[in-house]
C-alpha cells in the first residue's frame, strides 16, 4: 500500500518538476558549467550563490549571501505621488549581487571564497547589471502601492508574498529567463509596465500602435532590445528601468529632446523634426535641461519650452479636429484658457500655447514696436477687443471681402495656420511651429520693413488667406494699393496681426514708421462701414484728418 501511494506520488509530481524552468542555461548560473561571461572557475554547484541547505543565513529563501550597504541612493522626480523608502529584503537579496560590492563567490556556507577570473569576481561596473549603490536612476523600490493613475496589484507579491510593495520581484524571477532579462512577464509592447502604469489613454496613442520602424541609420533608437518596431517597444522607446539618464524619468538620454528626436529624425516616424528645430527660428528646445515637470505651474514656471510642453507622449495621437481644438498629437497636454486659468488637459490648440505666450517672455523678440504695446498674446486675441484674428471665435469684422476660400468672416483659425514650418507648404515637413526659415516660425513668408516692392513673395503669409488681387485692385477711397504698391508700406505697419485693444481692422501702428502729426494725434478713427479717419504722420507725409 505504502509503495502504491509512492508510486502515484511520483507519477503526478514528475510533469510537475519536469515543468519548471532551469537557471542552467542562463547568466544566473555562475558555476563553471555557466554560459555568461561571468562564471566561477571551479565551482560546479548552481544554487550554491544565492541559496544554502545549511550554514547560511535565517533569511528566506535560505540565503546564502550577506548585504554590505545598507543605505542606498533612492529615485525620485517631482510628480512622484508616494515616497520611495530603502529596498526591502526581498529586493537586498538581489542587491547583493547586483550593488556591485560583495565578491560573487563571497557565499555564508563556505570558508574561502568561490573562485573567480581575476576582473570579474563581482559585476563590472561597466554592466548594465551593476546597480551599485545609486538606484537614484533605476525604478524606485519598495514603494508603497498608490491608488491614483497605478493598478499596483497587477505585480505586486508575483513570487515570495514578502512585500505589498514594487520589489524587484514585482518584475524579475531569478530562477526563469523565459521571458528575457528574467522578467516575469512578456515585456514587448509594453505589457509589464502597464501592469502597474495604468495609463488610461495609452493603447489609444501612436506610441503604442506605430509599427513604424528604424531605417538603420545610426544613431539606433533601440539599442537595448531587440524590437524592431515602435509598438514592439513601446516604454522602452523612451524610458529603461535602469541605468536612466537626466535626472527624473528614467529617460534613456539626459537632454529631454534627445529621447524624442532619435526617432523623430526621419530614421523612424515619418516627419523630420530635428532639421524643422536647427533652422533660423525655432522652439529652442535645446537651450534648456531638466527645468520641464509635468506638474509646473504655468504661471510660476521659468522659461523654457521642451517637446514635451507641447505633446504628452504617451497619448499623442493622429486624430485630426478643426479649429479651435486641438488635434492628437496635442492630446493630454496642459494649458492656459482664455481667461488666465491653467487646464489639464487643454481643449483647444491656443490654450497650449498660451501657457508659454501668456505673458511677454523674457527672451521674446519684438519684431514690430507698437502704438498700442500690449504684447500678452492671451489679451491681445481676446473676443472683447474692437479686432483681433478669429483664434478664440469668430471676428468682429462681418464684411471682409478679401478671404480666400474656404475662409469666411465665421471661420476660427490655429495659431499654427500662421506659426508653423515653412516645409509644411511643400509637404517636406511635420506639421507644428517647431522651426522655420522665417522668423517668428512663420509658415510663410512676411516682411515686416516697410521700403520694400510688393510682392506675393514678401507678403506670402498674408496672401495665404486674403486675396493679393482682391487688396490691389480695391476701388474704395481707401486704396490699399497706394500703400502698399506706391507707397511700400508692409501690412504690419498698420495691422497687428493678433489684435488691437484699442481699434476695427487690426490697426496697431508700427512706431518705426508712423508717429504722431504735428499736434501729437496718432490715432485711427473708424467711421463705419468702409469709413476711417487718421491723424498721424508716415514717411514724412502729414494725416490730419485724412479720410478713407
Amino acid at each position: 500500500m505504502n509503495k502504491f501511494i509512492l508510486i502515484v506520488l511520483i507519477i503526478v509530481s514528475t510533469p510537475l518538476i519536469r515543468s519548471q524552468p532551469s537557471i542552467t542555461s542562463t547568466k544566473h548560473n555562475l558555476s563553471i558549467s555557466g554560459t555568461g561571461d561571468i562564471k566561477s572557475t571551479q565551482e560546479e554547484e548552481v544554487c550554491i550563490f544565492c541559496h544554502a541547505t545549511h550554514g547560511g543565513s535565517t533569511q528566506a529563501p535560505l540565503w546564502n549571501r550577506s548585504a554590505s550597504i545598507t543605505t542606498f541612493t533612492l529615485y525620485g522626480s517631482p510628480s512622484m505621488e508616494t515616497n520611495t523608502q530603502q529596498p526591502g529584503a526581498s529586493s537586498r537579496v538581489c542587491l547583493s549581487c547586483h550593488d556591485g560590492t560583495v565578491a560573487l563567490g563571497l557565499v555564508m556556507n563556505r570558508v574561502d571564497p568561490i573562485a573567480f577570473p581575476v576582473g570579474m569576481d563581482k559585476i563590472p561596473s561597466s554592466y548594465r547589471t551593476n546597480l551599485s549603490d545609486n538606484l537614484s536612476d533605476d525604478h524606485p523600490l519598495n514603494v508603497d502601492a498608490h491608488p491614483t493613475g497605478y493598478n499596483c496589484e497587477g505585480c505586486h507579491n508575483v513570487h515570495t508574498g514578502w512585500t505589498s510593495n514594487v520589489e524587484c520581484s514585482s518584475c524579475h524571477d531569478p530562477h526563469d529567463n523565459t521571458n528575457g532579462n528574467f522578467l516575469v512577464t512578456n515585456p514587448v509592447s509594453g505589457a509589464l509596465c502597464s501592469r502597474c502604469h495604468n495609463l488610461s489613454a495609452w493603447t489609444n496613442g501612436t506610441h503604442f500602435s506605430s509599427n513604424a520602424a528604424w531605417n538603420g541609420q545610426l544613431p539606433d533608437p533601440w539599442p537595448y532590445t531587440d524590437w524592431t518596431t515602435v509598438n514592439e517597444n513601446a516604454c522602452n522607446n523612451c524610458h529603461t528601468p535602469h541605468g536612466g539618464y537626466g535626472l527624473y524619468w528614467l529617460m534613456k538620454s539626459s537632454a529631454e529632446e534627445d529621447n524624442c528626436l532619435v526617432c523623430h529624425n526621419g530614421n523612424v516616424a515619418q516627419g523630420d523634426i530635428q532639421t524643422s528645430i536647427m533652422k533660423l527660428s525655432t522652439h529652442p528646445v535645446e537651450n534648456y535641461n531638466q527645468i520641464h515637470t509635468p506638474i509646473e505651474d504655468s504661471a510660476l514656471m521659468d522659461e523654457h519650452v521642451e517637446c514635451t510642453d507641447c505633446h504628452n507622449p504617451h497619448e499623442a495621437n493622429s486624430t485630426s479636429a478643426n479649429p479651435p481644438y486641438v488635434t492628437g498629437a496635442l492630446s493630454g497636454v496642459t494649458g492656459t484658457d482664455n481667461s488666465g486659468n491653467q487646464v489639464a488637459p487643454s481643449s483647444y490648440e491656443y490654450e497650449v500655447c498660451l501657457k508659454c505666450h501668456q505673458n511677454t517672455l523674457p527672451s521674446q523678440t519684438i519684431y514690430v514696436p507698437r502704438l498700442d504695446t500690449q504684447t500678452d498674446l492671451r489679451l491681445e486675441f481676446s473676443e472683447t477687443n474692437p479686432s483681433f484674428h478669429p483664434v478664440y471665435g469668430p471676428g468682429q469684422n462681418s464684411n471682409v471681402p478679401s478671404l480666400i476660400s474656404p475662409w469666411t468672416e465665421n471661420s476660427i483659425i490655429y495659431c499654427t495656420d500662421c506659426h508653423n514650418d515653412d516645409g509644411v507648404v511643400n509637404g517636406q515637413a511635420p506639421q507644428g511651429p517647431h522651426g522655420s526659415s522665417y522668423a517668428p516660425i512663420l509658415e510663410r513668408n512676411l516682411v515686416f520693413s516697410d521700403y520694400n516692392a510688393e510682392s506675393y513673395t514678401i507678403y506670402t503669409l498674408c496672401y495665404k488667406c486674403h486675396d493679393r488681387n482682391s487688396i490691389l485692385n480695391d476701388d474704395s477711397r481707401f486704396k490699399h494699393s497706394t500703400h502698399i504698391e506706391d507707397e511700400q508700406t508692409a501690412c504690419t505697419t498698420c495691422h497687428d496681426p493678433h489684435g488691437s485693444y484699442t481699434n476695427t481692422h487690426l490697426i496697431n501702428f508700427n512706431t518705426d514708421y508712423v508717429s504722431p502729426d504735428r499736434h501729437g494725434r496718432l490715432e485711427f478713427v473708424d467711421l463705419g462701414t468702409n469709413r476711417g479717419q487718421c491723424y498721424l504722420k508716415c514717411h514724412g507725409k502729414e494725416h490730419k484728418m485724412k479720410r478713407y
